[in-house]
Formats: structure tokens, sequence, C-alpha cells
């Protein structure tokens, strides 16, 4: 039991780790019309914040809430999941099991969002200053590739 538990919690970690370190630095930022390039300046970076947990660890299901706080949000930002993990080389697309998505603004109004390709989502902020996301997603891995 206790090494089921220390491998999920692996997982875990490994999920939210990897959801959030694939963000695209200024100098790597898509030039769109749709979309505001990110200000590069330390002092207005957003103030990042998730939670983990497994509520009903029967269904395998991790939720997965992620707060951004920006004082300057732009009007559309996008969120992302990494496609590979570093070091192993072989690509695991990671939200191919993502089987929930939703974005709320600070108060609890659903805001508008689309998946723009197969590990991007795009939210309109409409103002905001603070975004919380969540994602429900299945772990089929652990970080050594070896499937549970």
């Amino acid at each position: 039991m206790p090494g089921k538990f220390n491998s999920k919690a692996i997982i875990l970690l490994t999920v939210a780790f990897l959801f959030f370190m694939n963000q695209e630095t200024p100098s790597k930022t898509k030039k769109s019309a749709d979309i505001k390039s990110s200000v590069s300046d330390a002092d207005t970076a957003p103030e990042i914040a998730y939670a983990i947990s497994m509520s009903k660890p029967w269904t395998h299901l991790l939720e997965v809430e992620m707060r951004v706080k920006w004082a300057q949000m732009p009007e559309k930002t996008e969120l992302k999941l990494p496609v590979w993990t570093p070091g192993s080389y072989l690509v695991r697309e990671y939200a191919r099991q993502v089987q929930d998505f939703g974005a709320k603004g600070a108060k609890g109004t659903d805001l508008a969002w689309r998946k723009t390709n197969k590990n991007t989502w795009q939210v309109d902020t409409n103002g905001a200053k603070e975004i919380v996301s969540d994602i429900r997603s299945i772990p089929t891995s652990s970080p050594s590739g070896q499937t549970n």
C-alpha cells in the first residue's frame, strides 16, 4: 500500500510540475493580433499557485487547480501542457489524458475558453485580475515512463 501511495504522489507532483513548466518565454511567443505579448519585466510577472488533489481515488482522476493573478492580465492568455518530458526523448502528450477543463474568474464567473491545439487552451480573461483553471486528468505513467 505505501508503494502505491508513493507512486501516485510522484505522478501527481509530476503532472503538476509539467503543467506549469511549459510556459513560453517572450522571445518564443508567437506574434498574433489576438494575443498580447507577455511583458518580460519580473515586477509584472503573474503570481501562479496551484493545488493538486485526488478527492475520489477510485476514479483515478487527478484534480489540478491553477490560480493566475496578474496586475496586467492580457485580454487572452494561453495555458499549456507539455508534450514530452525532458530526458526521456519520448512524446508523451499529457494533454491527451485531460478529461475536463474549465476556467473561471476569481468571483466564480465562467470564462470563455477554446482549445487551440492539442496541448493549448486559450482563455478570454474579460478584464479579470485572477483566473482559476481546473483540469481533471488521468495519470497513465510514472516519471520514469513505466505504466501503472
